[in-house]
């Protein structure tokens, strides 16, 4: 059996793209996870100024910076805080990378099933996106307003989102989305050749497990009792004679 080359030469590209794409990629997506957290902030007191990618003080490397602004109460002109939310470019970059590779090196029926999945791949991959990186910018300005409501238990269910998130749940929806890509994507082409195929053909057939015994007689009969006819004796015949 010959070895499938692709599961060792994925690893060692991502490995590399996170690597040396980390801060590239985050500064080029910066302008949707500022476009999603704008619409998340909707119909709360807070307001998104900027998604940006800087330098960090308190830890190395490059961070993708969110600023906000939070008001206790809708009405107020001045804002009551200003917010920080900062995620590491490494961390950034780890759902794409694995919902990718994953999806691309999966083995495929034929050209129609991969453009099958790169179509479905990038609505699931922009909706993993915003309930990951973007939610946990996020999270900063939800802990203010708790604090701004007088919660005696600031913490919230973006909490509770963002600490699942950081201890991997970043991954298992990047595999759990990846997977779900391609099981979807097959069975939508499964689909679109059955209906393509022409009425009565041997494709159809197979999908039609309804009409896998029309036609074909049965192996055997089951016939009563009552109608088998007893076969005549001969009568015993004298050899001497």
């Amino acid at each position: 059996m010959r070895p499938d080359w692709r599961w060792i030469l994925v690893p060692i590209v991502a490995l590399a793209g996170g690597a040396f794409a980390a801060k590239p990629y985050a500064r080029l997506a910066a302008p949707y996870y500022h476009a999603v957290a704008q619409l998340l902030a909707q119909g709360r007191p807070w307001q998104i100024a900027s998604v940006e990618v800087g330098s960090s003080a308190s830890s190395p490397g490059a961070v993708l910076r969110l600023t906000g602004y939070v008001r206790e109460f809708f009405s107020d002109v001045q804002p009551a805080a200003k917010l920080v939310g900062k995620l590491q470019v490494s961390a950034v970059i780890e759902s794409p990378l694995i919902f990718w590779s994953l999806l691309l090196a999966w083995p495929a029926a034929g050209h129609r099933q991969r453009f099958a999945r790169l179509a479905l791949g990038i609505p699931v991959f922009l909706l993993l996106e915003a309930g990951t990186t973007v939610c946990q910018l996020l999270n900063p300005l939800a802990y203010a307003s708790a604090v701004l409501a007088g919660d005696p238990d600031p913490v919230t269910s973006w909490e509770h989102w963002s600490r699942f998130l950081e201890a991997g749940g970043r991954v298992a929806l990047a595999i759990a989305g990846a997977l779900v890509t391609i099981g979807v994507s097959r069975f939508v082409v499964r689909q679109g050749r059955n209906a393509a195929a022409p009425r009565g053909s041997r494709l159809n057939r197979r999908a039609d497990p309804t009409r896998r015994s029309a036609g074909r007689r049965p192996l055997w009969t089951r016939v009563p009792v009552a109608a088998v006819e007893e076969c005549p004796t001969r009568p015993p015949t004298d050899d001497r004679a």
